[in-house]
């Protein structure tokens, strides 16, 4: 008779990932790093947000040049960011199509919620033009130019 222990389990033991064993064991941070690099992403998130309303600078630029800040701070100077920086490391090392499956509906149900529908109204026409035939002209020239320009040794068959 085997024990629960010994069968195989559909999900990984945390005791047993690798993320975990290299981050407690080197450096001493917890899942809760993790956390609260994910509240304090929050409230700058929200502050920018609010900083930057009336302003013609988009916030999501704001947001990409404090993320890019942050990576090279905590990359770039021998990990001196603390809780924040273990935070950075951990959500580095987090699987991407779990990050997907997770964020994504909730990003397309903000940007769907606050879409303005007159607008799409008006811009259908230029919508559907540039998401159907726009995309194919556009792949078979960049798939020509890669053939021709960049890759001409290359030999392709369909």
């Amino acid at each position: 008779m085997t024990s629960i222990t010994d069968a195989a389990l559909p999900y990984f033991s945390p005791e047993k990932t690798s993320l975990s064993l290299s981050y407690s064991a080197e450096s001493g941070s917890r899942p809760v790093d993790a956390v609260i690099f994910a509240g304090v992403s929050l409230v700058l998130g929200t502050a920018c947000r609010q900083l930057f309303n009336g302003t013609r600078v988009p916030y999501t630029v704001v947001l990409l040049v404090i993320g890019i800040v942050l990576g090279s701070l905590e990359y770039g100077t021998n990990h001196n960011l603390g809780k924040m920086g273990h935070g950075i490391r951990i959500w580095n090392d987090i699987n991407p199509g779990l990050l997907l499956a997770v964020f994504l509906p909730a990003l397309l149900f903000e940007s769907s919620f606050s879409m303005d529908v007159h607008q799409i109204k008006r811009c259908l026409g230029q919508m559907v033009l540039l998401a159907g035939p726009g995309v194919l002209i556009s792949t078979f020239w960049i798939g020509s130019l890669l053939k021709c320009v960049v890759l001409p040794a290359a030999h392709f068959s369909i």
